[in-house]
């Protein structure tokens, strides 16, 4: 114990004493603090609680650090590795999504949202694109497009968790499109028959922006709005899978169904996370 009180307190010292000569005498003392690590020390250290007082100094030695800890480590560590991040983020944004579904957000709120975390959320995504222009001569926007990992195009048109999203009909007791989703039916068509007829703008926009290259210029139409849940009776679920169904160039997806998506994803993750161990 005396000896090992006795060493901490000259490095204490020296590090003052080399410190304070650096800083008065620059050109003839050099700092350069050195500690020698002991195997373990490490696991005492590193935990959670410590992230919230990291230094700038702390954050480049990790940054210096990882990359090459990383490149030493097997396969095998750093697929834990990843996996433990990616879970622990995408766990936080499901609960963000989840609380998010019960306030009374705008749609443009939702717009934002959805923009700033899609390519987290759902999984096949590399890159999304907001406000493009896709018409010449007039203005014509869709909330923003999607570019899938394959090089496919995906038009994405916005509505609130809280849209309605069918409607009965009284006289026969079968329900159809409210008009809210109806208007977005008619807005998302005409959007894909303008990037259809505006192909190589489309393509030479993204390529020279992005550095993406597009491989077909006919994109695939997705409306999200609403919540499925809302579905308490098996006809209004039955009769909302055949309106869905019936449209070749537009998926409908849900925001109850895309944070099951998010959270049937984490599941996989840590099924093959714990695989791996």
């Amino acid at each position: 114990m005396t000896s090992k009180t006795y060493a901490r307190n000259r490095d204490i010292k020296n590090d003052i004493l080399e410190g304070t000569f650096t800083k008065i005498y620059p050109e003839s003392f050099t700092y350069s603090k050195t500690v020698e690590y002991k195997p373990g020390d490490l696991s005492k250290i590193v935990k959670d609680d410590i992230i919230a007082n990291l230094s700038s100094d702390d954050k480049d030695a990790l940054n210096s650090f990882l990359p090459e800890y990383i490149a030493k480590e097997s396969a095998s560590s750093i697929n834990i590795l990843k996996a433990s991040t990616q879970i622990k983020t995408l766990k936080e944004m499901a609960e963000e999504l989840k609380e998010e579904l019960d306030k009374n957000r705008s749609e443009s709120w939702w717009q934002h949202y959805i923009h700033k975390n899609i390519l987290i959320i759902q999984q096949g995504y590399i890159q999304a694109i907001e406000k493009m222009n896709v018409a010449l001569g007039n203005t014509k926007y869709p909330d923003f497009s999607l570019v899938t990992h394959d090089g496919f195009l995906d038009i994405l048109e916005i509505k609130k968790p809280t849209t309605p999203l069918i409607k009965k009909d009284l006289s026969r007791g079968n329900f159809y499109w409210e008009t809210e989703i109806s208007k977005a039916i008619i807005q998302t068509e005409n959007y894909i028959e303008l990037v259809s007829k505006n192909s190589e703008n489309v393509r030479g926009f993204i390529k020279d922006t992005y550095k993406i290259d597009l491989k077909v210029v006919r994109p695939r139409g997705i409306i999200l709005a609403g919540k499925s849940k809302v579905f308490e009776d098996q006809k209004p679920k039955d009769d909302f899978r055949l309106l869905t169904q019936a449209n070749k160039n537009i998926t409908f997806v849900t925001y109850d169904e895309l944070l099951t998506r998010l959270e049937n994803y984490i599941e996989v993750l840590e099924r093959h996370s714990v695989k791996q161990k």
